[in-house]
């Protein structure tokens, strides 16, 4: 399902990082400052990695002794007790880039394809996951089931889910965003509500998102006027949620019936907790003086290190924009973030370095993070379809024949005589410098996608064969879309009076199959007889009209 939608003038005026519409950047502006941002925000996280949830003594241990102020080999147990020991490559990043780069992988020049994220690259992630949080893998869990909806993703403990594992990944909903101006904040809340259904991790990924895209346009991080700003005109985003044809009439209604409470009211109470932590950092932010102290009385005053609230979705992205004001750096920023023992080092690393990365005057970062070319490549990508140019997308199965893996172990499949990971096609073993190690059941094993990322992946010792129907469905080798095609809604909803249509994945994923082979008739064809098969007569009609204008051109 793509989620892109047209803003309204209000929600422009509410969301406008600037306030003045238009793109705001140069083109080549906009494409140096993505891929900054993007390098930079996959450094702090590689850099944080490192200290996450360690002792100083411990500390001391990973890095041999030495400063934690570059990237390094290290060793980590993973999997868990009956895990390994694995030497991990220097630059090695952590959950936060991993899902972020699963969202990257979901946005093509249609929008944001919340199904395919949702359903495919949130099942296969724990196959791989370095880290991650509780309810990031219960809900990537609970969304391997067949049927899952993301939007009644009701996993044990959802709406008590308010971490910052939404946050650290919604930035490339930013840097694929049309304007800059608020385009990108319903994708953010669909992206949030997969894994998250507190308020905290919403606000807080819509904040960060907004941060992002000011540094992203003005080239300078937000103080805390417009920091205060930004949360206040948060308050009205509710009603993106309520107007979307999913969340309103599902999402908000199961949230409701779970809590108890009124959603409006615990959004506004979620608001003013980030007006208030925005309010008790703003005299830290003025980027005089040693930024490690700056950085520790942040941390004092958000409560950073207090168990019961670090990795909060709320504080989280305050902590990364105070310490991105603080900061004269990136690379500072990132050193400092890492180094303080007992706060979420990776996160608020990562999260600071995408804003300082966006900045005007960002430099490159003094080491390269694993998989360099691969994120560069999507950077690109993303500038591409927020510019209209020709961008390509990446394959997945056909959301109607796929079936995620039940266990972590079975992600790494024999597809015929090659290795592959379901849901994201082909890969290559890797030398024998990152071999692979094993359990007493199971065996951890290096490889590289065929895009390009490397993954350290669960497998059993003995493959077992790919499923039918899970081989990927080859995208357009490129596809385009007009700046203003991209920002029009995908239809109206507001006069049907069905009363069991089709339910929003099955409807979006015809759509979404219809406009990418809406040159091949034979495809379009199969959209319109699966929904007149499946739906009712008010589904053919709106899939005929949200096609209208796509197959004219």
């Amino acid at each position: 399902m793509t989620t892109a939608i047209q803003s309204t003038g209000e929600q422009a005026a509410l969301f406008d990082v600037h306030g003045d519409g238009g793109l705001g950047v140069g083109d080549d502006t906009r494409i140096r400052r993505t891929r900054n941002s993007v390098l930079w925000a996959a450094y702090g996280d590689a850099l944080g990695f490192i200290s996450e949830l360690v002792t100083e003594k411990a500390l001391k241990r990973r890095t041999k002794g030495a400063e934690l102020d570059h990237l390094m080999a290290w060793t980590r147990r993973v999997g868990g007790r009956g895990g390994v020991e694995v030497e991990l490559p220097a630059g090695c990043w952590s959950d936060d880039t991993q899902l972020r780069s699963a969202v990257s992988r979901a946005i093509d020049c249609h929008g944001f394809d919340v199904d395919m994220f949702a359903r495919i690259e949130l099942p296969i992630w724990p196959s791989y996951a370095l880290g991650g949080g509780r309810a990031s893998k219960a809900a990537a869990a609970s969304l391997g089931k067949p049927k899952a909806m993301w939007y009644a993703n009701t996993f044990r403990g959802w709406t008590d889910a308010g971490g910052n594992g939404a946050a650290m990944r919604v930035q490339p909903h930013v840097w694929a965003s049309l304007d800059l101006d608020g385009d990108y904040m319903l994708d953010v809340i669909t992206d949030s509500v997969c894994t998250h259904g507190h308020p905290r991790a919403i606000v807080g990924a819509c904040f960060h998102a907004a941060t992002l895209a000011q540094c992203l346009r003005d080239g300078a991080v937000p103080g805390p006027s417009r920091c205060e700003e930004i949360a206040a005109g948060l308050a009205e985003a509710p009603s993106l949620i309520e107007e979307h044809r999913s969340l309103g009439s599902t999402w908000v209604a199961l949230w409701e019936r779970a809590t108890g409470k009124r959603l409006r009211e615990a959004w506004q109470v979620t608001v003013d907790e980030l007006r208030t932590a925005i309010a008790q950092v703003a005299n830290d932010t003025n980027g005089a003086g040693n930024t490690s102290e700056a950085y520790r009385g942040i941390s004092a005053r958000l409560g950073l290190m207090d168990k019961a609230q670090r990795g909060s979705g709320i504080l989280t992205p305050v902590a990364a924009v105070a310490l991105a004001a603080a900061a004269p750096s990136a690379h500072e920023a990132a050193v400092v973030a890492a180094n303080e023992i007992g706060t979420d080092t990776d996160t608020i690393a990562t999260m600071a370095g995408a804003l300082l990365g966006a900045c005007e005057g960002a430099a490159e970062p003094p080491e390269r993070p694993l998989d360099s070319d691969y994120l560069l490549r999507e950077a690109d990508r993303l500038v591409a379809i927020a510019q209209g140019d020709p961008a390509t997308s990446h394959s997945y199965p056909d959301i109607l024949t796929w079936t995620a893996p039940q266990a972590q172990a079975d992600a790494l499949v024999q597809a015929e005589d090659r290795l592959a990971v379901e849901g994201l096609g082909e890969v290559t073993e890797l030398s024998a410098d990152m071999a692979w190690t094993t359990s007493k059941d199971f065996a951890w094993q290096w490889v590289k996608t065929e895009f390009g990322q490397t993954l350290l992946i669960k497998r059993r010792p003995e493959l077992r064969p790919s499923k039918t129907g899970n081989a990927l469905v080859s995208a357009p080798a490129v596809e385009t879309i007009s700046r203003r095609d991209r920002a029009k809604p995908l239809r109206s909803t507001s006069n049907r009076s069905v009363t069991t249509p089709l339910s929003s994945s099955d409807f979006e994923s015809a759509l979404r199959f219809a406009r990418k082979w809406r040159k091949e008739d034979d495809a379009i064809g199969r959209a319109f007889r699966d929904v007149a098969n499946n739906g009712t007569r008010e589904d053919f009609l709106a899939l005929a009209e949200a096609l209208y204008d796509d197959l004219r051109h």
